[in-house]
């Protein structure tokens, strides 16, 4: 307190003669007076968009800074709101910037709105119910938040997530591409028993019927060889055995009495017959005969197996290639997904991700809490003061009202009365004359 006194003025004349002047009584003053003049400031714009009235806030201008912060987080929401729209179409419509400006604006706006009624509405509450009325905008808030805080979550992990997005589509195609070239051998094999390639099947008339004739060929040789070994053996050993008789080779069967005689003669017809039998060149001719044949067919499988396998191929390629395009560009969708993928092969990243989204709804969620926190504040008491005063003069005018117009009403009705009143004396002397007056006319009738 700062005591200021008056300066005693000089001598004052009175009736025309100067005369001892008057002290004035001091008197004490607070430096700062009550209400303190209006702040004209820009700080004045965040308090409004809160709904804060400056000439309350004049009596209790410690209260300035508090609400103009608060009014300053409100605008953070508000652009935060904008710039998360922003994000989510810049990612799913595929359209220039410019175009979502406008939008992502207007969201800004509405979120900054919604916050603005939800601070400004609690303005002057006092008591237990104070607490009941912030729930639900604390509800409205977080969920807000909610929607505010995921664009973001996902902008933040954005170059982590479209690796992560990008490496899970190449495998995607990869097993896509396995699936068509284990379902489509290059050597044109059927595949059609196999039920898990039913929906990869390329439909393509492969090299089967050279294939076969290839095959069939090849058994028909073999089987033909491995005749043929097998008489050649025989044939082999008669002939040993015929020689050995002739030889006088003592052994079983054998006579043991070297020289050409009967036995010998005999042992050398049946080789012979044996052989002429079993027709060995002929076999032999028809193997020579089954080579050529598989020569040229060879040749022939092996250029449709060429052109089969290049065809299948591209076919493969183009069916590849039709289901990576179905991917199309990367939307937030994808990127969601991808933040899953992540978080479940990652600790670190899981638990990064929460903890951005949780600090992101609770920004969201600023304006509500910080209102919540601040308490019950000196503005609220004198709003609360003003709000229940103007309801009582507001009652009061009310009652004034109805007694002004109970009053006119009552005054009318006096004078309807009167002048109703004032007619029937009228009327009634006017019946009188007339009465008089028949009468006097009667009694001159009657006279005549």
């Amino acid at each position: 307190m700062t005591e200021i006194t008056a300066e005693l003025p000089k001598h004052r004349a009175v009736n025309g003669h100067d005369g001892p002047s008057t002290p004035r009584i001091p008197r004490q003053r607070s430096v700062e007076e009550r209400p303190v003049p209006p702040d004209h400031s820009i700080a004045v714009l965040p308090r409004r968009l809160i709904g804060i009235r400056e000439e309350v806030l004049d009596w209790v201008p410690e209260e300035r800074p508090r609400y103009t912060r608060l009014g300053l987080i409100l605008i953070n929401t508000g652009l935060m709101a904008a710039i998360s729209l922003f994000v989510a179409l810049h990612t799913v419509v595929q359209v220039p910037w410019p175009v979502i400006v406008p939008v992502a604006v207007f969201w800004g706006f509405l979120v900054l709105a919604i916050d603005s009624w939800m601070v400004s509405s609690t303005h002057g509450s006092l008591g237990t119910g104070r607490w009941l009325m912030f729930l639900p905008r604390l509800v409205m808030a977080v969920l807000l938040g909610c929607v505010i805080a995921e664009p973001l979550v996902l902008w933040i992990f954005h170059p982590a997530i479209h690796a992560e997005v990008e490496h899970d589509r190449q495998e995607q195609i990869r097993v896509e591409a396995g699936w068509w070239a284990r379902c489509n051998p290059l050597d044109g094999s059927s595949t059609l028993a196999a039920p898990e390639c039913k929906n990869y099947q390329l439909g393509l008339n492969g090299p089967a019927a050279e294939q076969g004739k290839l095959a069939s060929l090849q058994a028909d040789r073999k089987q033909l060889s491995a005749e043929v070994a097998s008489l050649s053996g025989q044939l082999a050993a008669k002939q040993k055995f015929a020689q050995d008789e002739c030889a006088g080779v003592k052994r079983d069967g054998t006579s043991g009495r070297a020289g050409k005689g009967f036995r010998c003669d005999s042992a050398w017809q049946v080789a012979d017959a044996f052989e002429n039998e079993i027709a060995l060149p002929a076999k032999r001719a028809r193997i020579s005969s089954l080579d050529q044949q598989i020569n040229a067919l060879t040749g022939t499988v092996s250029t449709a197996e060429h052109t089969h396998g290049a065809t299948v191929e591209q076919r493969i390629k183009e069916n590849v290639a039709a289901f990576a395009s179905k991917f199309g560009p990367i939307d937030i969708i994808d990127e969601s997904r991808g933040l899953e993928r992540l978080a479940h092969h990652s600790g670190f990243v899981a638990a990064a991700e929460w903890l951005v989204r949780i600090l992101l709804i609770l920004v969201d969620s600023l304006p509500v809490l910080a209102k919540m926190l601040s308490g019950t504040t000196a503005y609220d008491v004198l709003v609360n003061r003003q709000l229940h005063s103007g309801q009582r003069f507001h009652g009061r005018s009310l009652d004034e009202v109805e007694h002004r117009h109970e009053a006119t009403t009552n005054a009318g009705i006096r004078t309807v009365d009167e002048q109703s009143r004032v007619a029937q004396e009228r009327h009634d002397e006017d019946l009188e004359d007339e009465i008089d007056r028949r009468a006097k006319r009667y009694a001159a009738e009657m006279d005549r």
